[in-house]
């Protein structure tokens, strides 16, 4: 007799329709068709998850929740990072708001007026833009996040014409692709900061610099070789076998190499980083499990050191839009597979590209804005609200929006919130980088305590 075994570190990363696949190929039949799943389970438990939701609605989608974990759990076996954290050193995640230069301000504002952006907005389905136009300016403001001279090559090289030419005239007179400046952009800024701490504090530490675009690690590599850093890289390009030696001598004690520059796509997966006790993750994948398995690089088995994780957005920006929608991803995740996590209070909706497509270029934290949070942000926890709160993702709170849209963030009641104006961030080496942050939200995992 065959037996069907499926192993998956996120039966959850986007969907209640992936867990409907996973189940369905390892016990075909037990929920039905996936119409029958949808309307008996999905909906329901989606829709208990909205604040406007009613009494009846809560209770029913909870039933549901319990009666999915109830069926599933039979022939699931489940283990999380909890069993092994008493083992581990302590971690210390920080999500990094970076005040946005003033280049990239005049150049966000310019890219949100632009035909491409007005049309995705408005609907318009014109010959001009048939190519996913969407993603085009998603991809457009990303690399502006990262550094205006990302966007500024894509221009040059005309790989991208669907935007016009006046965005050139913004970049000062002079701009190259060869001398792009750190001051240009302000997750660099911390970066520098951030790094120049580091080695200042202790020269034994290293660093796993991470990326999910070649062309950002070649603009980090870059850097490093300006500021008299050694390192080593590891992305697509780089052979098969040469990778485990690369990760070896990395990891070795004597090693001369201060950062590893790595991709995430070709690497996030997989490897012991150990070397390293610092991580920072420049850029955000939209899938959280991605971004999650990347960070765990260096918090494995046989890491001796505390270690240090930041992940860097651009306040105000389309960055910030990515993690709120990664937070909600896995906080469902959690109503399915974890009956232990509660149905969170605070929530949002959203009008996908309208909200995308916005930008506030006052707010310090456009997350910590919609958490509706009263704290002074002076690094204590705020703790869990016990109230609904409806929070639209852009300009206003739609309570008839379609449920698939609304997702929560009250995780982010649990971590420490620090604004820019705080006197320390109880972090010696992000204390250097002050200038350049907004915000900044922190959680300590220990043997003997998590906080998340």
């Amino acid at each position: 007799k065959s037996v069907i075994i499926n192993l998956t570190g996120t039966p959850v990363q986007n969907d209640l329709q992936e867990f409907y696949s996973i189940i369905e190929f390892v016990n075909p039949g037990i929920l039905g068709t996936s119409a029958a799943y949808r309307k008996i389970y999905e909906e329901p438990i989606l829709r208990s998850r909205q604040p406007t939701c009613t009494e009846e609605e809560r209770c029913i989608g909870e039933e549901r929740a319990a009666e999915l974990f109830r069926l599933t759990g039979v022939f699931t076996l489940r283990r999380t990072q909890e069993i092994i954290n008493q083992y581990l050193s302590e971690r210390i995640e920080w999500t990094v708001f970076c005040k946005p230069t003033e280049l990239q301000l005049r150049l966000y504002g310019v890219l949100l007026a632009t035909r491409p952006i007005r049309a995705c907005l408005s609907g318009a389905r014109t010959h001009t833009y048939t190519h996913s136009p969407h993603l085009a300016c998603i991809n457009a403001l990303k690399k502006l996040c990262n550094h205006p001279g990302l966007l500024y090559n894509t221009l040059q090289e005309k790989s991208d014409e669907m935007f016009e030419d006046g965005i050139m005239e913004l970049f000062p007179e002079g701009y190259s692709t060869g001398a792009f400046s750190t001051a240009d952009s302000g997750k660099l800024l911390v970066l520098t900061d951030l790094l120049s701490a580091i080695q200042h504090v202790n020269r034994t530490d290293r660093v796993v610099l991470v990326s999910n675009y070649t062309q950002t690690l070649d603009l980090l590599q870059d850097v490093c070789d300006h500021t008299g850093y050694k390192w080593c890289r590891l992305d697509g390009q780089t052979p098969v076998a040469q990778r485990q030696r690369i990760v070896d001598s990395f990891n070795s004690p004597h090693s001369s190499s201060f950062l590893l520059l790595l991709s995430s796509k070709a690497g996030g997966v997989g490897l012991n980083l150990i070397g390293a006790s610092h991580l920072v993750l420049y850029d955000l994948d939209w899938n959280p499990a991605n971004d999650i398995q990347a960070m765990a690089r260096v918090w494995r088995d046989g890491q001796k050191k505390t270690v240090h994780i930041y992940r860097f957005l651009t306040t105000g920006s389309i960055e910030e839009k990515i993690y709120q929608r990664q937070v909600s991803k896995q906080g469902l995740s959690g109503t399915v597979v974890d009956l232990s996590k509660k149905a969170e209070h605070i929530s949002f909706s959203a009008e996908e590209l309208r909200d995308l497509f916005s930008f506030d270029p006052n707010t310090t934290c456009l997350t910590h804005d919609l958490l509706d949070c009263q704290c002074t942000g002076d690094g204590n926890t705020p703790g869990i609200l016990d109230k609904y709160i409806c929070i639209q993702l852009g300009r206003h709170c739609d309570s008839t929006a379609s449920f698939p849209q609304r997702v929560s963030m009250s995780e982010l009641m649990h971590w420490r919130h620090f604004s820019g104006d705080v006197q320390s961030y109880d972090d010696i080496y992000l204390n250097h980088a002050r200038n350049n942050i907004t915000y900044a939200f922190q959680s300590t995992t220990s043997k003997s305590q998590t906080t998340v």
